[in-house]
């Protein structure tokens, strides 16, 4: 199941982040575990064009996860799927308390519905 952690606000969604939340949807299926959204438009981002802020970018909880390279290689794998090189992604803070992976529609790049 796609989870989402309390707080997390989700004030804009753009075509791509619609596209990020159903691979996310998906890979929470195919993997058999929750899947916890941990930032959308809220938090502390680089400021007002950050992806997040723009309902580009999400972040996945992974610290607690069975294995976080399969499940950040099943994301990244579905998106390319569906809109190959539109994606990014990386695990951020690894081995932290806020260890996540980070996903977002390239710069620069669009997607339409």
């Amino acid at each position: 199941m796609l989870l989402v952690k309390t707080g997390v606000q989700f004030t804009i969604i753009s075509p791509g982040g619609f596209r990020i939340l159903r691979a996310l949807d998906v890979a929470s299926k195919l993997l058999g575990y929750d899947i916890t959204i941990t930032s959308a438009c809220d938090g502390e981002h680089s400021g007002p064009g950050d992806p997040h802020h723009l309902g580009r970018a999400y972040d996945i909880r992974c610290h607690d996860v069975p294995d976080k390279q399969h499940l950040w290689i099943t994301v990244a794998n579905l998106l390319a799927d569906v809109d190959p090189g539109k994606f990014y992604s990386f695990i951020e803070d690894i081995d932290t308390p806020n260890e996540h992976i980070h996903i977002q529609v390239r710069h620069g790049l669009e997607i339409t519905c």
